[in-house]
This record gives structure tokens, C-alpha cells and sequence, in this order.
């Protein structure tokens, strides 16, 4: 019986250095890819190193769910998929991301990325304006309210439309200027 304890004790033992070791070299992997791939402004030189660099970060993070570098790691993921336009890979980091860590400090920005990418990558204005609505439900005062709200008012216009609803507002403006 005290065999069987003892050779239970090691197993765990050695499961614990292996899994320290494993997260260090992940650590290290990353580490070396950010300073290898990553130009002075945080971001990917070139997009296979900007993926690369996503596969890394997201299977640290799958395997290390409980280590406070891991939200970190999806949110930069996350922000690498919009930077390049990736916008399915980024739908999906943002969700995973929001469903590990709905308390993170970022889960707003998040829930206000998904509208974003659904409306500006993926042109998806029901998407959009549902994620857009979740987030004003959620946070109503957040310093993002605004914007949202300005998006999901320009959900569906085009660009001329835009344009000149915005030159509208100008001359407007400067009617009631010039009559002051």
C-alpha cells in the first residue's frame, strides 16, 4: 500500500515538472517569436509570422487557461486577426476570448471588437448590430457607448451615404456659426 502511495506521489510529481516545463517552453517560444517577428510597434512583419505567432499564443493559452498571461495572449491574437483583416480568425478569438474571460478588464473592448470586425470585415449588419446592442445592454457607460451607438445609427449606409450625412453636419454647422 505505501509502494502504491509513493509511485502515486512521484506520477504526480512528475506530471507537475512537466507541465511547468512545458509552460516555460511555450513561454520561451513565444518570447522569441514576438522579438523575431514583431516590429518596434508590437506589430507582425509579415502575416505568416503574424500567424505563427496567433498559433502560439492560442495554444498557450488552451493549455494554460489559468495563467494570467493567457487572456492576454488571446486579446493580442485577437488584435492581430483585425489588424490584418482576418476577420472569421478574429470572430473566433474574440468569443473564445469572451467565454474564458468574461471579467477581464478587456471583455468590453472585446464584445465592441465583434461588432466592429462583423461590421467593417465581415459586412454582417445583423451580426453586428446584435453584438453592438449586447454591448450597450452590458455597458452602458463604458467609454465606448458612444461610438456604438454611432455605429449601429450607420449600420447598413454605404460610404456616399456617409459621406454625405457628414457634409451635411459640416454645413449645417457652419450656417449656425455664421448666424452667431
Amino acid at each position: 500500500m505505501k509502494a502504491l502511495r509513493l509511485i502515486l506521489v512521484l506520477f504526480c510529481l512528475a506530471t507537475f515538472v512537466a507541465c511547468n516545463d512545458s509552460k516555460s517552453k511555450s513561454l520561451e517560444k513565444i518570447e522569441k517569436l514576438e522579438k523575431q517577428l514583431l516590429d518596434a510597434n508590437g506589430n507582425p512583419k509579415d502575416e505568416m509570422s503574424a500567424y505563427n505567432l496567433q498559433v502560439e499564443y492560442d495554444d498557450f493559452a488552451t493549455r494554460f487557461p489559468d495563467d494570467p498571461k493567457s487572456p492576454d495572449f488571446l486579446y493580442k491574437t485577437a488584435t492581430i486577426s483585425i489588424n490584418l483583416n482576418w476577420g472569421e480568425s478574429a470572430v473566433k478569438v474574440l468569443e473564445k476570448f469572451q467565454q474564458m474571460y468574461p471579467n477581464d478588464k478587456r471583455a468590453p473592448e472585446a464584445l465592441f471588437f465583434l461588432g466592429f470586425v462583423y461590421d467593417n470585415q465581415i459586412n454582417d449588419d445583423n451580426k453586428a448590430g446584435t453584438y453592438y446592442n449586447d454591448f450597450l445592454k452590458k455597458y452602458p457607460k463604458h467609454v465606448l457607448a458612444k461610438d456604438v451607438e454611432a455605429s449601429i445609427r450607420n449600420l447598413g449606409k454605404t460610404d456616399e451615404e456617409l459621406i454625405r450625412e457628414f457634409e451635411r453636419m459640416n454645413s449645417d454647422s457652419g450656417r449656425k456659426d455664421s448666424a452667431s
